[in-house]
C-alpha cells in the first residue's frame, strides 16, 4: 500500500517550508482589508472605517509518505517551531517569507508511513526595508565626497613640490592620466555599454536588456537612446583629450574625478556601470627608481597620479553598488566580497604611503558600502533548487513560482534549457 501512495504522491506538486518538502493536495487563502464598523444610535446605516491591508493567510493541506514519512515530519516540526519568517515555497503561490501560525499532523488509521499535515502561514514583509536602503544611500553619497575630497587634498600636497621641479614632472603625470583616460573612452565605446543602454527602454526587451537597477523611461525609443549614448561618449572624448592640456593638481584632480562620474552617468544600468568601473580601478605605472631630484618627482608625480585615478574609480563604484539592484542574496554577498577586497588593496597602499587622510576616506566608504549590500542582501530572496516530476514551459513554471510569466526569461537564463518549452526538471530559481 505505501508503494502505490508513493507513487501517487509524486503525481502531486511538491510544496516546502524552510527546506522540508511535502505534498500538496488542496490550498486556500484569505485577504482583503482590515475594517472596524461603527454603528450610531437612530442611525439606520452603518460606517466602516478602512484600518488599512488584511494579512495575507493562506491554508494548506498535504502529506508526507514512504520510509522517511516521520522524518519529514519530524523536520516540519522543527521547522515550524523555529522563531521568525520562513521561506514557503507553494506552486501556485509562489515562493514567501511566512510565519507559520498553525500547524496538524494525523497519521492514517490502519496505514504505517503516511502522514497528512494542515498549515496555516501568513504572508510576512518588512515595512522599513525602503526607509533603511534610502538612509543607507544616503551614506554611500557621503562617504564618497569624503574619498574625493581626501584624494584631491592629498594629490595636491604629495605633488606640489615635485610639480615645481619642472614641465617633464607635469608631463609625466598628464601622460599617467590620459593613459588611464583612454580606458574610460574603450569603457564608453564598448558594446557592453550600447547593451546597457537598453535597459531604459519600456517594455519586454528580453533578458539581455534588462538592467540591473536601471529607471526605465517611458518616452525613451532606440534612435533617442543612441543619441544620448553618442553624446555621452563625445564629451568624454572631449574630456579626455582636454587632460593633455592640463598644468596644475587641483586641474588633474578635477578631470580624473569627473571622467569616472561621467561614465558611471552615461550608463543606465548599475550592473554594467560595475563592470565598466571595475577595470579602471587597477592603474599601475612603472617607475624607474633615480637619485636625482629629477628622477625622485617624476617618480612620486606617476604614482600619486596612478593612485588618484584608482580612487577616483572606486568612488564611482562605491556609488554604482548603491545603485545596484541584485537579484538574489547570493549576488549581493558575492558583489560585497568582491568591493571590500579591492578597497582593502587601496587601504593598504594608502597606509604604506602614511596618507592617514585617504585611507580613513577609503575605510569609512568601505564600511558604507558592506553594510548596504548586507542589509540588502538580508531582504533578498536566495537562490533555491526546484524539482517538477516532467519538463515544463518556462512560462508555465514562471506563473507557478511567481504568478507572474513575464519572469520566464530569468528562469530560461538560469536552467539554460535546450529550448524554453521543455525547462529541466531540477535546477536552481530565485526564491521569491
Amino acid at each position: 500500500m505505501s508503494g502505490t501512495l508513493a507513487r501517487a504522491a509524486a503525481e502531486y506538486l511538491q510544496c516546502s517550508f524552510r527546506g522540508v518538502p511535502f505534498a500538496v493536495i488542496g490550498s486556500g487563502g484569505s485577504s482583503g482589508r482590515k475594517q472596524a464598523e461603527h454603528t450610531y444610535p437612530g442611525r439606520d446605516s452603518v460606517w466602516i472605517e478602512d484600518l488599512g491591508m488584511k494579512g495575507r493567510r493562506y491554508r494548506i493541506l498535504g502529506f508526507v509518505v514512504g520510509d522517511l514519512a516521520y522524518v519529514q515530519r519530524d523536520a516540519l516540526v522543527s521547522a515550524v517551531e523555529q522563531a521568525g519568517n520562513g521561506l514557503l515555497v507553494h506552486p501556485s503561490i509562489g515562493a514567501i517569507q511566512a510565519a507559520c501560525t498553525r500547524f496538524d499532523w494525523r497519521e492514517r488509521d490502519g496505514r504505517l508511513n503516511v502522514v497528512d499535515l494542515e498549515f496555516e502561514f501568513v504572508e510576512q514583509k518588512n515595512l522599513l526595508s525602503s526607509l533603511i536602503v534610502t538612509a543607507l544611500h544616503a551614506a554611500v553619497a557621503t562617504a564618497r565626497i569624503a574619498l574625493s575630497v581626501a584624494s584631491s587634498s592629498s594629490y595636491a600636497a604629495k605633488t606640489s613640490s615635485a610639480f615645481s621641479t619642472g614641465r617633464s614632472v607635469v608631463a609625466a603625470a598628464r601622460t599617467v592620466a590620459s593613459g588611464w583616460a583612454s580606458g574610460v573612452g574603450e569603457a564608453i565605446s564598448s558594446s557592453e555599454a550600447m547593451q546597457a543602454a537598453a535597459a531604459v527602454l519600456p517594455g519586454n526587451n528580453g533578458r539581455y536588456a534588462s538592467g540591473a537597477g536601471a529607471e526605465t523611461d517611458a518616452t525613451a525609443t532606440e534612435e533617442s537612446v543612441l543619441e544620448d549614448l553618442s553624446a555621452s561618449r563625445a564629451a568624454i572624448d572631449e574630456a579626455e583629450d582636454a587632460i593633455a592640456s592640463l598644468v596644475t593638481a587641483a586641474e588633474i584632480s578635477a578631470a580624473v574625478q569627473a571622467l569616472t562620474e561621467s561614465l558611471r552617468e552615461a550608463i543606465a544600468d548599475p550592473g554594467a556601470q560595475i563592470s565598466l568601473l571595475w577595470a579602471l580601478a587597477s592603474c599601475s605605472v612603472t617607475v624607474i627608481e633615480s637619485t636625482a631630484p629629477i628622477g625622485a618627482a617624476l617618480a612620486v608625480a606617476q604614482t600619486e597620479t596612478a593612485a588618484l585615478c584608482r580612487r577616483a574609480a572606486l568612488a564611482s563604484i562605491a556609488q554604482a553598488c548603491s545603485d545596484w539592484s541584485p537579484a538574489s542574496s547570493e549576488e549581493a554577498q558575492a558583489m560585497c566580497e568582491r568591493v571590500v577586497a579591492l578597497f582593502e588593496a587601496e587601504e593598504l597602499i594608502a597606509a604604506d604611503a602614511q596618507d592617514d587622510a585617504t585611507w580613513s576616506a577609503l575605510k569609512a566608504l568601505r564600511v558604507q558600502v558592506s553594510q548596504d549590500l548586507m542589509k540588502r542582501a538580508a531582504k533578498l530572496p536566495d537562490i533555491v533548487t526546484i524539482q517538477r516530476n516532467a519538463p515544463l514551459p518556462a512560462l508555465t513554471l514562471a506563473q507557478q513560482l511567481y504568478a507572474d510569466g513575464t519572469r520566464s526569461d530569468d528562469l530560461v537564463s538560469r536552467a539554460d534549457p535546450i529550448h524554453p518549452a521543455f525547462m529541466p526538471t531540477e535546477f536552481e530559481v530565485l526564491s521569491s
